[in-house]
C-alpha cells in the first residue's frame, strides 16, 4: 500500500511508496504535488488530471520547443468511465474519468490496478509547448523535465513508467540522450508512446522563413538561414539541391580532377562548395571541388585520393567521369531544386508548381542526431520503448568536408586519405550498449544520413512495426566492421547479438547516399531480420556480413557473425540506381545462417536476387521466391570462395542462375530448385502469400489486387507495349498509347472484378527511357462504371516531374469501394507497372 496525500475534493493528490527515502518524497511533492484526481486508488501509481493543453510554440530552458499539431480531443480509452468530471466540467484525466480502485492510461482505458504489476508506476505526460514540472494531464512537462521525473521513479520498480508524448513538433536543439541513468529497473521498461491519435515530431529542423522572390524571371525566393546544411524541406518534399545534368559531355579524367569542356565553370561562385558527384557499379562517391582554372578541375584530397584508392586485379572500381555536380548557384534551374549560400546564411529555391512558400512549412535540418542511447558497455541502457513517435530533420555534414563520401560498400566510407581506414555512415537515432530496448509503431522521415543504429554490445532490441521513407542512406544498420575487435573481439560484452528486425515497411531510403543498404548487419549474431518490406530502394534491400572471407582465413577463429537468419521478408523494386547487388546480399562465414522464405521480384539492374557473395559460408539458402531478375542466384568467389552453402527448395521463374566458379564450388550443395515460368506453384504462392509484413501490420504497404487482371487503354503503340503490359508484375515492361493527336489524352485501366476499398496505387515509371513528361501531371480515379463516367479523382501527381525510374506511391483517405481504377493525363504517358493497394479490413 502506497500512502497518499490528502486533498481536498477537486484536488490531486501524488502517490509515494513508503520505501522511498524523505528527500524523494519531497521531490515528487514539489513537481507534482496534488496531481492525482478524486476517486483514484491509494496504492496505484503515479497519475495526472485536468483538461488537455493546446498552444504554440514555447520555450522552457534549454528544453526542445515547438508549435504543437491541430488540438484533438482525448480519446476514451477501453473501459473508461467518463462520467467524472473536475469543478470546471471538463473531464479529470485523459479517460475521462476512471471509478475508484482504477487508474487511467489513455492507451488502455481505465485500469483495475488488482494486483503486482497490474499497472504502471507511473503515467507522465509530455507536450511540445509545456513549461510546467508536473507532468500531468493537465500540466505536462517538456521532454528533459519529465526525463527527470523518470529517473525519480526508475529505481525501484514494480510496473511500467509511461511517458505518453502529446502531439506536436518537439523541435530539438540537442540530441535526446539516453544514459544508464534512463532504463527501466526490475524487468520493467519506461515506455515514451505517442498519445493516442497524436503524432508527435521529435524534429532536428528549424523553420526557414519568411521567403523574398528575387528573381522573378526564374522564379527564385530567398529566406535566411541560421547554419549550413545538406538538406531542404518544402511543404512535405524533399527539396534538390541544385545540380547539373546528368553525365555532363566532354569531361576529361586527369591525375587530380576533370578538364571540362570549356571554362565557364572558372567563373562560378564559391568553387569549394561544389561537389562532383559519381556512381560506379555498386559505389557512390561526393567530393568537394578544389579549384578551376580555366578548364582543369581541382577535386579536393583527401576525398580525391581515397576516390581512386579502388584498383585492383580484379578492376577498377574508383571514381571516374561525373554524374553530375552539385551545390552551386548557378546550376539552380528547375522547380523543387535548392541553394544554401554557407557564406551569406541564405537559401535560395524555386518552389515545385502549386507550392505557395508563404503558406507552405519549410524545415532546414540543423541536428545530426535526433535520439542518442549512450550505454557503456559497464553501464548499459535497458528496458526502454518508443511507440509511435516521428524521427524526422535531421542532417549530416562531414561530406561536406575534404573528406566527402567516399564508399567501400554499402554505407561504409573510406576516410583514411590513400590507406582502407574506414567509417560507418551515422544515423539520427542510434544506440550503443542498449539490450532490451524497443522501436516500436515509429516513423523514421526527412532524415540527412542514416536513420536506425545498434552498435557497440547491442542486444536483445526489437525494431518493430515502423515506416522509414525518405532517408538520405540506410534505413537500419546493426553492428559496425571498421576496427578488428568488431570481428575478433576481446570483450564479448561488445557484441553485437540476438536483435530482430521484423515487420518494418522500408521505402525510399539511399536518395543522397544510394550505395547503403536498407537493412545492414555487419559482424553480428544471432540477428533476426524477418517480414520486413523493402520497396523502391536504389540498391541492396538486405545486407548481412562482412570481410569478404579475409577475416575468415588471417584468425585463427571464427569472427563473431553467425547464427543469422533472414527470413519472410519482401524485396521489391531495388537496384534501382546501382548494380553489383540483390535482394538479399551476405558476405563471409556465419555458421547456422539461414535466408529461407523470403520474396524477391522486380530487381533492376542485373546482378543475383539472392547473393553469396565472396566468402559466404554456412547458409541455408531454402524456400526463397524470386521473378522479374536478371539472376536469381549469384554465388561467387573473387577473393575467398563461397563454400559450405546449402542452397536449395528455392522458386526462380527463369532457370537463370550464376554460379563463380562454374561448375559451383564442390562444397556447396545446389540442388532441387524449382523453375516455375510464367505461373507460380501454390507452394510458391504460399510463401508469396506468408512473405513481407504479418496481417497486423500490413496497413503500412497493403497487397497489390490488380495483377493479372483484365485491362483496357485508350490505345496501344505497338504490339510489344499492350495493355496487358501495365499489370503483368514486371515493372520493366510496359504499356504505351499511340502519341500525338492519334491519342492526346490517353488512360489505362484495370477492372478489379468487383468493388474494392482501396488504400492506394503505385506507378512505376519507365525503366528504359529518361522521359520526364511521362513522370508528371498524372491523375488516378476510381470508377464504377467501365467507361468511367462516374470517375472520382483519387490522387494527382504535380507537374515536376519525379526522378528518372522512381515510382509515384499515391495514397488516398477515400474508402469508397471502386471497381475500376484508370490512369490519365493530357499528353504521351507511359506505365511501367500499376498496383492498386487495397484497404485493410
Amino acid at each position: 500500500m502506497r500512502p497518499a496525500l490528502v486533498c481536498s475534493p477537486g484536488e490531486s493528490r501524488p502517490h509515494v511508496r513508503p520505501a522511498r527515502p524523505v528527500t524523494l518524497f519531497c521531490v515528487v511533492a514539489l513537481l507534482a504535488a496534488c496531481n492525482d484526481a478524486p476517486g483514484r486508488p491509494t496504492d496505484g501509481p503515479v497519475t495526472t488530471s485536468g483538461e488537455a493543453t493546446s498552444g504554440t510554440t514555447a520555450t522552457a530552458g534549454e528544453s526542445p520547443t515547438t508549435t504543437t499539431d491541430d488540438s484533438t480531443n482525448p480519446p476514451t480509452g477501453t473501459g473508461a468511465t467518463t462520467g467524472l468530471t473536475g469543478d470546471t466540467g471538463e473531464p479529470i484525466d485523459a479517460c475521462g474519468g476512471c471509478e475508484v480502485g482504477s487508474v487511467c492510461d489513455p492507451a488502455s482505458g481505465c485500469l483495475a490496478c488488482d494486483g503486482p504489476g497490474s499497472c504502471p508506476d507511473a503515467v507522465l505526460y509530455a507536450a511540445p509547448d509545456a513549461t510546467g514540472s508536473e507532468c500531468t494531464y493537465a500540466a505536462p512537462c517538456s521532454l528533459t523535465d519529465a526525463q527527470a521525473v523518470v529517473r525519480i521513479f526508475n529505481k525501484v520498480m514494480t510496473g511500467e513508467i509511461r511517458v505518453y508524448l502529446r502531439g506536436g513538433t518537439y523541435s530539438l536543439t540537442t540530441p535526446w540522450v539516453h544514459a544508464a541513468a534512463d532504463s527501466g529497473s526490475g524487468g520493467h521498461d519506461i515506455v515514451w508512446r505517442a498519445f493516442p491519435g497524436e503524432t508527435p515530431i521529435l524534429s532536428g529542423g528549424v523553420s526557414v522563413g519568411p521567403w523574398r522572390l528575387v528573381d522573378p524571371e526564374h522564379d527564385v525566393y530567398r529566406a535566411p538561414v541560421p547554419s549550413d546544411s545538406r538538406q531542404l524541406w518544402v511543404d512535405g518534399e524533399r527539396a534538390i539541391r541544385a545540380r547539373g545534368p546528368e553525365a555532363p559531355a566532354g569531361f576529361v579524367e586527369t591525375a587530380t580532377g576533370y578538364t571540362a569542356p570549356d571554362a565557364s565553370m572558372a567563373a562560378w561562385a564559391d568553387i569549394t562548395a561544389i561537389e562532383v558527384v559519381g556512381h560506379r557499379f555498386w559505389k557512390s562517391f561526393r567530393c568537394p571541388l578544389a579549384a578551376v582554372a580555366g578548364a582543369e578541375v581541382t577535386v579536393q584530397s583527401p576525398c580525391w585520393t581515397d576516390a581512386q584508392l579502388h584498383q585492383d586485379m580484379n578492376g577498377d572500381f574508383s571514381m571516374a567521369l561525373p554524374q553530375w555536380f552539385e551545390n552551386a548557384r548557378e546550376l539552380l534551374d528547375e522547380p523543387g531544386e535548392f541553394y544554401l549560400d554557407r557564406n551569406a546564411k541564405t537559401v535560395d529555391h524555386i518552389p515545385r508548381a502549386g507550392v505557395d512558400l508563404q503558406a507552405a512549412p519549410a524545415v532546414l535540418p540543423v541536428l545530426e542526431t535526433l535520439l542518442h542511447g549512450a550505454g557503456t558497455t559497464d553501464a548499459p541502457l535497458r528496458h526502454v520503448r518508443f511507440e509511435g513517435l516521428t524521427f524526422a530533420h535531421s542532417t549530416w555534414r562531414a561530406p561536406s568536408g575534404a573528406q566527402g563520401y567516399v564508399e567501400l560498400q554499402a554505407g561504409i566510407r573510406l576516410v583514411g586519405g590513400g590507406t582502407w581506414a574506414s567509417e560507418k555512415t551515422p544515423a539520427a537515432v542510434r544506440f550503443e550498449a542498449a539490450d532490451h530496448v524497443t522501436i516500436a509503431g515509429c516513423t523514421f522521415t526527412h532524415l540527412g544520413a542514416g536513420a536506425l543504429s545498434f552498435e557497440l554490445g547491442a542486444h536483445d532490441n526489437l525494431v518493430v512495426g515502423n515506416r522509414f521513407d525518405d532517408i538520405s542512406a540506410g534505413a537500419i544498420q546493426l553492428g559496425d566492421v571498421t576496427q578488428p575487435w568488431h570481428h575478433h573481439p576481446e570483450d564479448p560484452a561488445t557484441i553485437v547479438a540476438d536483435n530482430t528486425i521484423r515487420d518494418n515497411f522500408i521505402t525510399r531510403t539511399g536518395v543522397e547516399y544510394p550505395s547503403t543498404v536498407a537493412i545492414w548487419a555487419g559482424y553480428t549474431e544471432g540477428t533476426r531480420i524477418e517480414h520486413n518490406d523493402l520497396f523502391e530502394l536504389p540498391y541492396t534491400g538486405i545486407s548481412v556480413g562482412w570481410g569478404w572471407g579475409a577475416v575468415d582465413v588471417d584468425y585463427p577463429t571464427p569472427a563473431s557473425s553467425l547464427d543469422n537468419h533472414i527470413e519472410g521478408n519482401r524485396v521489391a523494386y531495388h537496384l534501382r540506381v546501382l548494380e553489383d547487388g540483390g535482394g538479399i546480399y551476405t558476405l563471409g562465414a556465419q555458421m547456422g545462417s539461414t535466408t529461407q522464405g523470403n520474396y524477391v521480384h522486380n530487381q533492376g539492374h542485373p546482378y543475383g536476387a539472392l547473393y553469396l557473395d565472396n566468402g559466404t559460408q554456412h547458409y541455408a539458402v531454402t524456400g526463397n521466391v524470386v521473378e522479374k531478375v536478371d539472376y536469381w542466384l549469384l554465388c561467387t568467389t573473387y577473393a575467398t570462395d563461397a563454400t559450405n552453402n546449402v542452397i536449395t527448395g528455392n522458386y526462380s521463374e527463369l532457370d537463370n542462375p550464376f554460379v563463380q566458379p562454374d561448375p559451383p564450388h564442390p562444397s556447396n550443395t545446389i540442388a532441387d530448385n524449382v523453375v516455375f515460368g510464367a505461373t507460380l506453384p501454390p507452394e510458391a504462392l504460399a510463401i508469396v502469400a506468408a512473405a513481407g509484413l504479418s496481417p497486423e501490420h500490413r496497413a503500412m504497404h497493403p497487397d497489390d489486387v490488380a495483377r493479372g487482371l483484365p485491362a483496357t487503354a485508350s490505345s496501344i503503340y505497338d504490339p510489344g507495349h499492350p495493355e496487358a503490359h501495365g499489370n503483368d508484375g514486371d515493372g520493366r515492361t510496359g504499356w504505351s498509347p499511340k502519341g500525338g493527336d492519334e491519342d492526346p489524352s490517353p488512360w489505362w485501366q484495370v477492372d478489379l472484378q468487383q468493388p474494392h476499398a482501396l488504400a492506394g496505387a503505385e506507378v512505376v515509371t519507365r525503366w528504359e527511357l529518361d522521359q520526364p513528361s511521362t513522370r508528371a501531371e498524372l491523375e488516378i480515379v476510381g470508377a464504377n462504371q467501365p467507361d468511367a463516367s462516374d470517375a472520382v479523382v483519387l490522387a494527382r501527381l504535380g507537374a515536376t516531374p519525379l526522378p528518372h525510374r522512381a515510382i509515384w506511391q499515391a495514397r488516398w483517405d477515400d474508402r469508397t469501394p471502386y471497381r475500376y481504377v484508370r490512369v490519365r493525363k493530357a499528353g504521351y504517358m507511359y506505365l511501367g507497372e500499376v498496383r492498386v493497394l487495397a484497404a485493410g479490413e
